[in-house]
């Protein structure tokens, strides 16, 4: 048809075509650039202030004018931001009232700020248009001649813009703000990207790839790619001393095996930890990326030596453990401690520290124990009769001895053609003990088999572990006995018939008492006596204390020495079994028995002692007065 037409009409044909396609070009011109691109020149009022009258620095520019009619102009310095110099320069103000001049509009040496002079009046509006990105918000301010102002502003222009990676499914993310995962041809689009620079990141498990870009209206595509082969699972291996340390790997924990540790990772980057008691930590990160990862890992010791001293032999004690006497050196790991130095009948010292590997040599004097003490009145017949205490002569009768040690005491009375008289007494902080002696005139007496001690065997002939003693005053079964067999422990024919408490008043639950011994109950049952009324406080001790003197309460590892060693337990329960008396648990009965030995642990605010079951070896921490159980006494011979 079209060659049919005559030339004009053909012609015009043509032209006609032409504004046809050049219509639809720019249709589709105006849909691309909608859809990528949004420009929006921002004036930000809250940012408007006026500034001293001279330029800024490095700004070289005139002194303020006057506009064609001369009026006095103000001056503006626009501060932009993500605008180009070269994209300044296009700005024009537009001042719609019209009885505004500009004397000046221009880009700033070395800076981007639009510097305007224009007539001062109050309520001037204006905006600023740009042939690329369109006009500006209409803004309003008062101005005043020869006066210079400051106002920000902002290109807020945005982009879509696509990633393209090699992989499908990859998490995409711009300047760390997660954008969506990539799709089935590897690539995802992000709308609204602000111009300028950002930080892109793909990440595909484990592994990821970062870049910085810069958005512009000519780069808007980017690729990105990531490393999968680096994604492959890989071992990882740990050579680690301490061979205690434990390595936390993200939040896994792995033990090491004679110091070292393995395990399969997939490919990306890992957080560990180090850290083993009484060592410093150290923490790190690797990156698993299609190679075997070995770490060597060497902890500094986290401890000081520390030497701790203290006058008259004292004994030293560490957060409740006995170390030594007098002075002590040894490490310690960091942490907080309580020094204590204890003496019989003395107050003990506490010192407080928070011992750290900053000083790796410490040294500390604890202060001496002071004496607790009491008194005696020692009265009774015949007068001027000698009194002895603990073996050494202090005087005659009637007599008062002050000043002396807090807890127990032999008092002994003699005179010559007397029967000597001994006692134990106790004696109590700020009290007087009184020992009342009456001596009974000697008899001659005849040697008679059946006065003569009590026991299985001679008391000069060796006793073995099991055996049977009674010397007639104390009657039990050995169960410890000396290198020569003529000393050792015995352990009660019976127990308590019910269950008891430790402590009964609950005031005494809420304090140390100081019976922290773990090997000796004789020092722990001293601790308990020196407390005045213990007899009425103490259940546990008192049925001890009541089978005569030298029984005691034993200490933790006493009553252990019946469930570590099968053939004493069973030595000592055959004789009880035969000698009628109470034969200790067997094994795999529940039969708990209290210890003297006390710790400092706290369960609701109350202090706690230690058991151990006969039954099956357990120790365990119970309240003092929480709990009833069995009594078991110990003396030695």
């Amino acid at each position: 048809m079209v060659k049919n037409l005559a030339p004009a009409r053909f012609f015009y044909y043509l032209c006609s075509m032409k504004r046809i396609f050049a219509i639809l070009l720019t249709i589709f011109l105006c849909a691309t650039a909608s859809a990528q691109i949004e420009n929006s020149i921002v004036l930000d009022r809250s940012t408007f202030r006026a500034v001293q009258s001279d330029a800024l620095t490095g700004v070289n520019i005139d002194p303020i004018g006057v506009d064609r009619s001369r009026r006095a102009c103000a001056r503006l310095k626009i501060f932009f931001h993500r605008m180009t110099r070269e994209q300044m320069e296009q700005l024009e103000p537009v001042f719609p009232s019209g009885t505004i001049d500009y004397t000046k509009c221009k880009v700033a040496e070395g800076n981007t700020v639009l510097i305007l002079e224009f007539t001062a009046r109050p309520q001037v509006k204006f905006y600023l248009k740009h042939p690329t990105f369109g006009t500006s918000n209409e803004v309003e301010f008062d101005f005043e001649g020869d006066k210079e102002y400051q106002l920000e502003a902002s290109l807020n222009q945005t982009y879509s813009i696509v990633v393209n990676s090699n992989v499908t499914n990859a998490d995409v993310y711009l300047d760390g703000v997660f954008k969506g995962k990539t799709d089935s041809s590897n690539s995802l689009t992000i709308k609204e990207v602000m111009i300028g620079g950002h930080k892109l990141k793909v990440q595909y498990g484990k592994v990821s790839s970062e870049q910085d870009i810069e958005v512009n209206d000519g780069s808007i595509s980017f690729r990105q790619s990531v490393n999968t082969a680096a994604n492959e699972p890989q071992f990882v291996v740990f050579t680690v001393e301490p061979q205690s340390a434990v390595v936390t790997i993200d939040g896994k924990h792995y033990t090491l095996t004679e110091g070292a540790m393995r395990a399969v990772l997939d490919g990306g980057t890992y957080n560990y930890t180090v850290s083993a008691v009484g060592y410093h930590s150290q923490s790190g990160t690797f990156t698993v990326a299609g190679s075997k990862v070995t770490k060597n890992i060497t902890l500094s010791a986290d401890a000081a030596t520390v030497t701790l001293a203290v006058a008259d032999n004292a004994e030293i004690w560490v957060n409740g453990e006995r170390v030594g006497a007098g002075r002590w050196s040894g490490k310690l790991n960091s942490g907080a401690y309580i020094f204590e130095a204890r003496k019989a009948g003395h107050r003990t010292t506490t010192t407080s520290k928070h011992i750290t590997s900053a000083q790796p040599v410490q040294s500390y004097t604890l202060e001496t124990p002071t004496p607790i003490v009491g008194s005696i009145m020692v009265d009774g017949t015949p007068i001027n009769a000698d009194v002895a205490l603990d073996g050494k002569a202090v005087g005659q009768m009637p007599l008062k001895l002050s000043n002396l040690l807090v807890g127990e005491h032999k008092v002994t009375v003699s005179k010559s053609g007397y029967q000597p008289y001994t006692t134990t007494i106790t004696i109590a902080e700020g009290r007087t003990a009184t020992v009342s002696a009456t001596l009974k005139k000697q008899v001659a007496q005849t040697p008679s088999s059946a006065l003569q001690t009590v026991s299985n065997r001679k008391t000069s002939a060796p006793y073995r572990v099991g055996d049977y003693y009674n010397d007639g005053v104390k009657e039990g079964v050995v169960y410890e006995v000396s290198a020569d067999g003529r000393h050792g422990k015995i352990v009660s024919m019976k127990q308590s018939s019910e269950r008891l408490q430790w402590a009964s008043d609950s005031t005494e639950q809420k304090r140390r008492i100081g019976a922290y011994s773990k090997t000796d109950g004789a020092y722990n049952m001293a601790k308990v006596k020196a407390i005045p009324d213990w007899e009425t406080k103490y259940p546990a001790f008192k049925w001890c204390a009541d089978l005569g003197e030298g029984w005691y309460l034993p200490s933790i590892e006493e009553l252990k020495v019946f469930t570590l060693n099968t053939a004493i337990h069973d030595a000592v329960n055959r004789t009880l079994i035969a000698r009628g008396g109470t034969k200790l648990y067997d094994k795999g009965e529940n039969g708990w028995y209290w210890s003297s030995t006390e710790s400092d642990k706290q369960y609701s605010g109350y202090f706690c002692a230690w058991l151990v079951n006969m039954g099956n070896g357990y120790s365990s921490l119970s309240n003092k007065n929480f709990t009833y159980n069995y009594v078991r006494a110990v003396s030695a011979f």
